[in-house]
Order: C-alpha cells, then structure tokens, then sequence
C-alpha cells in the first residue's frame, strides 16, 4: 500500500516540475520584432510605446510560463510578437506621417516663392 502511494506522489511530483519547450525560432522571432521596433523608433510613439512595452512584459510572461509547464506559454509569446509588430508599424507609420508633412510644407514654401 505504501509503494503504490509513494509512487504516485513521486509521479505527481515530477509532473509539476515539468516545463513546456518554446520553440527558438518563435522566442527568436518575438524578440526581433521587439528590437525591430525599439530600432524604428517605437519609444518615441506613445502607442507605440504601450504596445513595445507590452510585448517585451508578454515574452517575459511567456518565459516564465513555459518554465512553470504552461502550455498557454506559446499564445502569450504569439500575442507578444503581435503586440511588437503592431508597434513596428505604428512607428512606421508616425514616420511616413512626418515626412508627408514636412513634404508638404516645403510644397507649400514653393508654392509661396512663385516659382514656375
């Protein structure tokens, strides 16, 4: 009776100290979208910003999650590289702005001068 008990509390032992395997390439993939971001800019784009810090908090999260043997490890990590792609383009998107506004002020200033 005694060995069968010891057994399963062994069994049950081991099995929560199991970690769940994220792939390299997915951790490797989050984390180059969030240098990418941070590269482009991001910090400097207040929504940007939110969505950068959220992916580099969510790829913790993740990491943490992965070496408790979660299983939802993987969606959070897939979540945080959404979130780092999003502020990619965001900050894309503010610089594409800027241009489009200094272009069209130096437009303006043509304009101004007369010139044929």
């Amino acid at each position: 009776m005694m060995k069968p008990l010891m057994m399963l509390l062994a069994a049950l032992a081991l099995g929560g100290c199991a970690t769940v395997q994220i792939p390299a390439d997915r951790l490797e993939g989050s984390e180059a979208s969030i240098r990418g971001a941070e590269e482009t800019g991001a910090s400097g784009v207040p929504a940007a910003k939110l969505h950068l810090q959220l992916a580099k908090d969510q790829t913790e999260t993740a990491k943490k999650m992965a070496a408790n043997g979660d299983e939802r490890s993987l969606l959070v990590l897939a979540r945080a590289e959404a979130d780092a792609e999003l502020a990619l383009g965001l900050a894309r998107e503010a610089a594409v702005h800027g241009d489009a506004l200094r272009a069209a002020e130096d437009l303006k200033a043509v304009k101004a001068r007369g010139t044929p």
